[in-house]
């Protein structure tokens, strides 16, 4: 029985939209499976990993015919990249429940596994519901995603605070050594008694900014105190909250009563004399010492081979010399996600947290920890 027949460009965007999550040697087989279920025209395509569940649909089947099957999302994937976009394929399924899909140049045949067997996460009893833009979302989680912990033994370090506030919304990563902050003024949030805390984790952030629009389609978010679920267009997004309590990060926010020695730097200029400096680095400490002095940026590195390297950079400094330490990587991450012309240090008198801002807007915060060089 035929279940689907289209083009290849129409079936790719639902499987790539979905196959982001699926991991291979998983223990329980039938999750490295997309399910479809398909009832006439409509398509629905679901991958999960047990802690995340996408689903989205596309008009690719075939009138009169009902059915539901999961197979590879891996081989299916791989099997559609390997066409033309406009080339058009027919998936069928015969009495075995093996699939075939076919095109003019030839066929391949896959398993399937029981639909029965694949895990379908429902959703709970949701705090609060609203909506976002959805280039307003991917600008606060890609400003704060960078600095997530990666694996961190401290589990609710992995991912992102978000904060739901009426009529703000707020992101916070941190991994210890640096923590970004965001917020924007979102509208449509309804009257809270309290701010409403969740952490979603690395894995969900890294998906949700893969798949995501770049415009203003609307987003639907809806936050319980163990979901997070997105919903914009075709696409569902269902994901667990890391459970923990993420770090009174106000606490480390230095204050511009404190770090009240600001400096702008072109952000062009010194992206470019950090990445010469990083070439003679120790690989494993990325550490650069910058000197401060009147007008003038030195930034200086060196490694165990006793190789060196040192920018200057013209800065308006006119407070007394400073010298202090940073890892290289954790600077290079931010001004690459920043676009502005110039960006801001607010600097202690004395070596301690550093505040990185855009001139002008406490929208977005960064604070790095010096260290010693």
């Amino acid at each position: 029985m035929k279940f689907i027949r289209c083009t290849c460009e129409n079936l790719s965007t639902p499987v790539k939209t979905v196959a982001g999550i699926v991991e291979r040697n998983q223990s329980l087989p039938v999750v490295s499976n997309i399910l479809i279920e398909q009832k006439g025209a409509n398509v629905r395509f679901t991958t999960t990993d047990l802690d995340i569940q996408i689903q989205t649909h596309a008009p690719v089947g075939v009138e009169g015919t009902e059915m539901s099957c999961t197979v590879s999302a891996q081989k299916l994937g791989e099997i559609i990249n390997s066409f033309k976009g406009q080339e058009p394929i027919e998936l069928e399924i015969d009495d075995e429940n093996r699939i075939t899909l076919s095109s003019k140049s030839g066929q391949f045949n896959m398993q399937t596994l029981p639909v029965r067997d694949f895990p379908v996460i429902a959703g709970n009893d949701w705090l609060v519901d609203f909506q976002i833009e959805a280039k307003t979302l991917r600008y606060l989680l890609s400003m704060t995603s960078f600095a997530m912990a990666n694996k961190d033994i401290r589990y609710f370090l992995n991912g992102v605070l978000m904060i739901v506030e009426s009529g703000t919304v707020k992101c916070v990563a941190t991994d210890t050594h640096r923590l970004a902050y965001c917020d924007a003024p979102v509208d449509g949030i309804p009257e809270l008694e309290k701010p409403i805390k969740v952490t979603i984790p690395r894995k969900t952030v890294r998906e949700l900014l893969r798949i995501l629009p770049e415009d203003e389609t609307p987003v639907e978010v809806r936050l319980s105190s163990s979901q997070c679920a997105f919903e914009f267009g075709a696409v569902e997004f269902l994901s667990k909250l890391v459970d923990g309590q993420f770090p009174d990060y106000a606490k480390v926010m230095p204050t511009l009563e404190i770090n009240s020695q600001p400096v702008n730097v072109n952000r062009e200029d010194l992206i470019t004399a950090l990445r010469r400096v990083q070439i003679l680095t120790n690989e494993k400490f990325h550490g650069v010492r910058w000197l401060l002095s009147k007008n003038q940026l030195l930034i200086q590195g060196s490694n165990s081979e006793q190789e060196e390297a040192n920018q200057v950079i013209n800065i308006n400094w006119t407070w007394n010399d400073l010298d202090i330490g940073f890892n290289v990587v954790y600077l290079l991450d931010v001004l690459t996600a920043l676009k502005n012309t110039e960006v801001t240090f607010h600097f202690a008198a004395t070596p301690k947290s550093v505040l990185l801002t855009m001139p002008d807007s406490m929208n977005f915060q960064y604070v790095i920890m010096p260290m010693r060089i």
